[in-house]
């Protein structure tokens, strides 16, 4: 039998359906979701300035859709989404709580969430490549593949 797990979960303004923030114990990741319509306020935040991947969510024609990306600064990089991408209702950023992730790290992250979201046949992936995993060392791999569970 697995161990259990302990999730907390912020909401920033008091509402679950506005911006949150998610944190595992023992897990240095740091996950901060907002409605698009907060994406201003979202992107402000210290974590959005950190080396992260994040995901765009939202549905084109009815059917759930998604993007997969990473970036050095996350914020900066859905402000370009913003500009670009019309259909995505929601952001999720995940980083970790001391910008402990680097390129390397997040690329590998990126190509896995990829393939992941590919695989469950859930959502129509917005990505126009997947790329390949990066190469990591045994231990850098092991790590974020834990990151990933």
């Amino acid at each position: 039998m697995g161990t259990g797990k302990s999730l907390e979960l912020f909401f920033v303004n008091g509402k679950p359906d506005e911006m949150l923030t998610a944190r595992v114990f023992n897990w240095t990741g740091h996950v901060l979701k907002s409605p698009r319509t907060q994406i201003k306020d979202a992107l402000e935040r210290s974590e959005a300035q950190f080396t992260g991947v994040y995901l765009l969510l939202g549905s084109l024609d009815g059917s759930p859709k998604i993007y997969v990306g990473e970036s050095e600064c996350v914020a900066d990089r859905i402000k370009q989404h913003d500009l670009k991408k019309d259909w995505w209702d929601d952001a999720v950023l995940i980083t970790t709580t001391a910008n402990e992730l680097n390129k390397a790290h997040v690329k590998y992250l990126e190509s896995r969430l990829i393939n992941l979201a590919d695989q469950s046949k859930h959502s129509t992936l917005d990505n126009s490549t997947k790329p390949p995993i990066s190469k990591l060392s045994e231990a850098t791999t092991s790590n974020m593949e834990e990151f990933i569970d």
